[in-house]
């Protein structure tokens, strides 16, 4: 099991950005590069410039209007940068080579206008931004863009076909709750253009229809939506992100190119997801922080003589898995009444444990967990106990099912009327490693067994689980005062392997 701070999968890619861990220059300097930028009204202004040595693979950021020493060779730039008055942005790239004291100039006054819409109009009641991204063909890091609003974009051209030019448009409502998002982009190749007047179509978007409960998490929460290229685009990645705020429980639409896109949610916790396809004209609806936060199913798995331990998330939401790691707690290995791993865990910390297993036999492994959250929130504390058997002489995943657990109908604030009958899904969670060389062993379920407590977990009540139609439910009579309930499932497989998971404030009554 490995617990890491979750890292923002997500980043603003429209303005300057610093690599950590660029290349630093050779030694043997020869010569120097002055790289002068002017905005509109031919003044000096300060911009950083992307610096590509196209031999040696050397890459820095330079600052501008001040030479800087480099290796005599050929050099790939990219830059951006806004006028004085913080208005007018200018993009653009070209490439120079370095021998002796060596200047260069990106001047705003030959840039051209970069005009973006879309068809038809999402009209009346929105902030209308464009951005521009200049990018080289190799893939090398010498790559720059920058957003403004309409009418304040501006693009230095080449006819230099190493480099090209992404584009987008973004309509944000100008509403603090619900409304459209649009995003729409596109890739001009084989240089960089003189200017840009584009009007794109709605026809090529794909919609996600994004309802965000709260409960699990609240208040002010940043939505993030990422694209991952699928073919050679990969500057239309730098103009394919968006990110806006918007208040827990709400909803609202995003339509964006369509394509390969990961989804990300960040209030007091992050939660994320990998990247997923969404087709042109079609509508996804995704539903985030819905009742329960609880167990991931990852499993453990034996790896030469060794146990690991997957990264078994106690707070994964259903419909972004990832992330959900603001929580301490503790982990234990048992074996033939012996600790073989035991630790407490402070929020970030990590738990990369994989300690050596004596013999093939029954091991139990425990984990607890417990998130620092606002008063009322949901899904406080889980706990997970797996009992399974383990062949430390074979690469394989143990056996075992992790439950999911489901109450419907809920309202966007995860609650239920007091006094009312709620029925829970209880999934079975049975997820592989993903490498092929770890072994998969068969398995089925046995039995199901559930309970629910409405006092924290003082006195637990037993429920009947029943199978229909391949899944497995249970029914909670909810109390007639208002107040919280967590849940409880046992599962037993045909192998005799036990998965106990617990989640404590799992939804509400009201």
């Amino acid at each position: 099991m490995r617990r890491t701070t979750a890292a923002a999968s997500v980043v603003t890619v429209l303005v300057p950005l610093i690599l950590a861990g660029a290349a630093t220059a050779s030694a043997a300097t020869t010569g120097s590069l002055t790289v002068r930028t002017l905005d509109r009204a031919g003044k000096p202004v300060y911009a950083q410039v992307a610096v590509y040595n196209t031999k040696t693979s050397d890459f820095r950021y330079i600052d501008s209007n001040k030479a800087v020493s480099l290796p005599d060779g050929s050099y790939e730039l990219a830059t951006s940068f806004v006028d004085g008055g913080d208005e007018a942005g200018t993009v653009g790239g070209h490439s120079v080579k370095v021998s002796g004291a060596t200047k260069t100039t990106f001047d705003a006054r030959q840039g051209h206008p970069v005009k973006v819409s879309l068809s038809p109009s999402p009209g009346s009641g929105y902030d209308h931004t464009v951005s521009a991204y200049v990018c080289t063909t190799d893939n090398s890091p010498a790559q720059m863009g920058i957003s403004t609003d309409a009418g304040q974009l501006y693009v230095i051209p080449s006819s230099n076909k190493a480099y090209e030019l992404s584009y987008a448009t973004v309509y944000q409502p100008q509403a603090q709750t619900g409304g459209s998002f649009w995003l729409a982009s596109a890739t001009h190749r084989g240089g960089v253009p003189s200017g840009v007047s584009a009007t794109l179509k709605q026809a090529g978007l794909t919609t996600l229809k994004v309802s965000a409960r709260s409960g699990p998490d609240s208040g002010q929460a940043r939505f993030s939506f990422d694209n991952q290229s699928t073919g050679d685009d990969d500057c239309a990645m730098s103009t394919n992100t968006l990110q806006f705020e918007r208040q827990l429980p709400g909803s609202f639409a995003v339509h964006l190119p369509a394509g390969q896109w990961q989804v990300g949610q960040q209030a007091h916790d992050f939660v994320y997801d990998g990247f997923h396809n969404y087709g042109a004209g079609r509508t996804t609806s995704l539903t985030v922080g819905r009742a329960v936060w609880g167990p991931g199913g990852r499993l453990p798995y034996t790896w030469y003589h060794q146990l690991y331990f997957p990264s078994v998330n106690l707070f994964a939401d259903s419909t972004l898995p990832d992330g959900g790691e603001l929580a301490s707690g503790s982990v234990k290995l048992t074996h033939a009444g012996k600790t073989l791993y035991s630790r407490s865990y402070g929020t970030g910390d990590d738990v990369d444990a994989h300690p050596r297993i004596p013999s093939a036999g029954w091991y139990t492994l425990t984990e607890t967990g417990h998130r620092s959250l606002p008063s009322g929130s949901l899904s406080t504390s889980s706990s997970l106990a797996l009992r399974f058997y383990a062949d430390p002489a074979k690469n394989q995943q143990v056996r075992d099912y992790i439950t999911r657990f489901s109450p419907a109908p809920l309202n966007g604030r995860n609650q239920v009327a007091a006094g009312s009958a709620t029925t829970v899904t209880l999934g079975m969670q049975r997820t592989g490693t993903g490498d092929g060389t770890v072994g998969r062993l068969s398995d089925a379920v046995k039995s199901v067994r559930a309970w629910y407590t409405t006092d924290g977990g003082a006195h637990w009540h037993a429920v009947t689980a029943k199978l229909s139609a391949g899944k497995w439910t249970t029914t909670v009579h909810n109390p007639a005062a208002a107040g919280r309930v967590g849940l409880r499932s046992t599962v037993t497989d045909t192998h005799g392997d036990t998965a106990t998971t617990t989640v404590y404030n799992a939804y509400a009554v009201n």
